[in-house]
């Protein structure tokens, strides 16, 4: 549970109070995503089985009725931002650094047509409302995908893309990568 902690921190960041981060469906997503991976990986063997699924009917409700699949199989660092609940599908092979943002209507997954690969994406990484990651490509470190962006090919630290498919539309120079702020769509430094 000390993923979700650092999930937590970064809501109470941006100035959430706790009733606010409470009542928060997207934080409930990501406890029960925490809890899954717990549950799979950690939990007693001997309630395991049980856990599993309880877990399951949890995960169904969070698809049929949130529109939330954060398949316990992924992997996501600690201090994940969901900024609206809602539309977040996940392949059960990706990867997800640590500091990430996810805005609503994110697909994260396979090109399909038999095509195989996921993307693996880095760290701060902030992806926008409707964007959609596909194939076996990588998303650098402090990265901005835009919104409504396909993106399906690999993005470079720091860059910002934008477009379908995406192309790059700013770049942070490298001394200001640890500025988490997100660079605005045609500014450059």
């Amino acid at each position: 549970m000390r993923d979700f902690k650092a999930d937590l921190a970064r809501y109470y960041s941006l100035g959430n109070t706790r009733r606010e981060v409470a009542m928060n469906p997207a934080v409930w997503a990501i406890f029960w995503y925490r809890l899954g991976r717990w549950i799979y990986n950690d939990s007693p063997s001997l309630v395991r089985p049980i856990l599993k699924g309880m877990h399951l009917l949890g995960a169904i409700f969070f698809d049929a009725f949130m529109q939330m699949r954060l398949n316990v199989q992924a992997q996501i660092g600690p201090g994940l931002l969901i900024a609206h609940h809602g539309g977040i599908t996940l392949h059960p092979e990706v990867t997800i650094g640590s500091n990430c943002d996810l805005a609503h209507l994110v697909t994260i997954g396979s090109p399909g047509a038999g095509k195989k690969g996921v993307p693996k994406i880095g760290s701060s990484v902030y992806i926008g409302t409707g964007a959609v990651i596909i194939g076996p490509i990588r998303i650098a470190d402090h990265s901005r995908i835009a919104a409504n962006s396909l993106v399906n090919r690999d993005v470079d630290e720091g860059v910002t893309v934008m477009g379908v498919p995406a192309r790059e539309v700013a770049r942070n120079p490298r001394s200001n990568l640890a500025d988490s702020r997100p660079v605005l769509f045609g500014q450059h430094h």
